[in-house]
């Protein structure tokens, strides 16, 4: 992908990746396929087309587009059909992180909820410890009185 983006003159903070010719994104880019290598990932002899990937500050996919200039409309179609899908998969996925966040925040403020209550059963016990020493106090005072 370095090289693409050397040879294109594009820049290195750009996003690209390569359709075959009825518009299939390779996904490249995602960190899965990042590392490996591009004999895995391709078929050799077949065409490429090189695309831009536009993404949000905050990695929203937003649009795709291709390089060649003469690409059938149905391709970019399928492209653009591709990101929303890949959108809604982020979503998805930002949600479920979200939602887990949640539970591990509402876990533990339970646990320190709990351990709150532990902690003043701990000091009720303490105070009951001396307690009995002044009721004892108080008794035999009063067995005194007898």
């Amino acid at each position: 992908m370095q090289h693409i983006k050397t040879r294109l003159r594009l820049a290195e903070s750009e996003l690209i990746d390569l359709c075959d010719e009825r518009g299939m994104l390779k996904f490249l880019f995602q960190p899965q396929n990042s590392q490996e290598s591009a004999c895995g990932l391709l078929k050799a002899r077949e065409s490429f087309i090189v695309c831009v990937i536009e993404r949000m500050s905050d990695g929203a996919y937003t649009s795709v587009s291709a390089l060649l200039s003469s690409v059938h409309s149905a391709v970019l179609e399928t492209l653009q059909t591709q990101i929303d899908n890949l959108e809604k998969t982020r979503l998805k996925q930002l949600q479920i992180v979200q939602e887990l966040a949640a539970q591990v925040l509402a876990a533990s403020e339970k646990n320190s909820a709990q351990t709150l209550t532990k902690i003043i059963k701990k000091r009720k016990k303490v105070t009951h410890v001396n307690a009995p020493d002044e009721v004892q106090r108080n008794t035999g005072d009063k067995k005194s009185r007898n």
